[in-house]
């Protein structure tokens, strides 16, 4: 059994912070509050594996874009397909054309 201290526990930067700030925090509305613990439980549902194939080009930069962002190339992928899939990821050249088009009033 581990008996923790919070007279002695070492807290770094950030959680000390919470600590300090505990008092500025508000209780969550309930209706949000259970938004967002049903978001969080849908999360948690049951993956599926896929398997594909791709070329070793697209594979290496896959891989060299994961690592500057800091997450495995699995999660990356998963993440871009998720984005694609909800409507949310967008091909820049076509917002680039869309900002540069002139507004009726100009």
């Amino acid at each position: 059994m581990n008996n923790l201290n919070p007279d002695t526990m070492i807290l770094d930067e950030e959680e000390q912070w919470y600590e300090n700030h505990a008092g500025d925090f508000v209780k969550a509305p309930d209706e949000l509050r259970t938004q967002l613990i049903n978001a969080a439980r849908n999360t948690q549902n049951k993956t599926e594996r896929m398997n594909i194939r791709m070329s070793k080009a697209d594979m290496d930069s896959l891989k060299a874009i994961a690592s500057r962002e800091g997450l495995p190339y699995q999660s990356l992928v998963t993440s871009v397909l998720h984005k694609y899939i909800s409507g949310l990821l967008v091909d820049i050249n076509e917002v680039k054309k869309v900002l540069q088009r002139p507004t009726p009033n100009n």
